[in-house]
């Protein structure tokens, strides 16, 4: 049963500021971001209509996407999932690559991982399949998931 709002689950890490990370014209970026999205949509294994209508919308109301032009993020995202419908394994190779390309740049790094987290909490919870999928997004990036508040709270010993 999927969890319901953002507990054990999502933060927003300190000290980061949208303007101060995303570089206009960063094609690295944008893939990535792009890539992020594509993947957390995926995470229970399809993109059901809601979920790409959910993402097209954000992609229009979001300062920080924006920054690389909504109607480009718009055309790469649906260019992806489409890809995720016709080989998935090689989609997520490829979504995966995207990602891991901004492994050493903390700023973007950071973001990335709370415009997925975002994404994830979108549809009015943060599921295991989506909890799992940002925390390997977050190895990827060698960032520390308990900085996201994304690893569960330990049980207390018996």
């Amino acid at each position: 049963m999927p969890d319901r709002g953002r507990g054990p689950g999502w933060r927003r890490a300190p000290g980061i500021d949208p303007a101060d990370v995303w570089t206009p014209g960063d094609t690295d970026q944008m893939e990535a971001l792009v890539a992020a999205c594509a993947l957390v949509a995926q995470a229970d294994g399809w993109v059901t209509p809601d979920e790409r209508r959910r993402m097209f919308d954000r992609i229009r109301c979001s300062a920080s996407i924006a920054v690389f032009g909504a109607d480009e993020v718009a055309f790469a995202f649906q260019a992806l999932v489409d890809r995720f419908d016709r080989d998935l394994d090689a989609a997520e190779a490829a979504a995966e690559a995207a990602v891991a390309r901004l492994r050493g740049r903390p700023g973007p790094s950071r973001l990335l991982i709370e415009t997925a987290c975002a994404i994830a909490d979108a549809d009015g919870g943060f599921d295991r399949e989506e909890r799992d999928l940002v925390m390997r997004l977050c190895r990827l990036l060698g960032l520390d998931p308990a900085e996201f508040d994304l690893l569960p709270a330990e049980s207390p010993a018996s």
